[in-house]
């Protein structure tokens, strides 16, 4: 009776194991495939194809503070497009910190480029808040849609300023 045991348990087992590998292996396939999915997809960033998504790839903390060190180095051309992600994203993620300051920063560029006021840095900030729009809670400021008129004119003026990254966008 041990032996028929052990052979009706050892082959249960080697089946139950069998069954276990085959499972694991296809849910390792499955997560494999939805990372490829994901990444494929999702990747941080203003979507290219469509520039009004976004993906976020930080939490609303990383992005703030992301916010925050870009906007320490002073905010240009160069780094506009990215503190808007970081300081979007954070909104996004329920940052009431986040929300105030891309309020203010959309607010206050678009402002500036309209009375032409540092254009480069100014005007270049405003192409990229109507290339890709800002979104916040009422109660945090004004949301701006995206506008690809307004856009381009305000990467025409920065353009000219001498604000080589928007001249790419300044005639779509």
């Amino acid at each position: 009776m041990v032996v028929e045991q052990r052979q009706i348990g050892g082959a249960a087992a080697g089946m139950a194991s069998r069954a276990r590998c085959t499972m694991i292996a296809c849910l390792a396939m499955r997560g494999l495939a939805l990372v490829f999915v994901l990444a494929a997809c999702n990747s941080p960033g203003y979507d290219p194809a469509n520039p009004g998504r976004v993906s976020c790839g930080c939490n609303s903390d990383d992005c703030y503070e992301a916010a925050a060190r870009l906007d320490a180095k002073g905010e240009t051309a160069e780094n506009g497009e990215q503190l808007l992600y970081y300081a979007q994203c954070a909104c996004f993620d329920g940052s009431t910190g986040g929300c105030n300051t891309v309020s203010h920063f959309a607010k206050d560029h678009v402002a500036a480029c309209k009375a032409d006021k540092n254009v480069r840095d100014s005007c270049a900030i405003a192409g990229f808040v109507y290339r890709h729009g800002v979104q916040v809670p009422k109660f945090n400021g004004r949301s701006f849609d995206r506008d690809p008129v307004a856009s381009s004119a305000a990467f025409g003026k920065a353009c000219s300023a001498g604000a080589q990254i928007a001249c790419s966008y300044a005639h779509p």
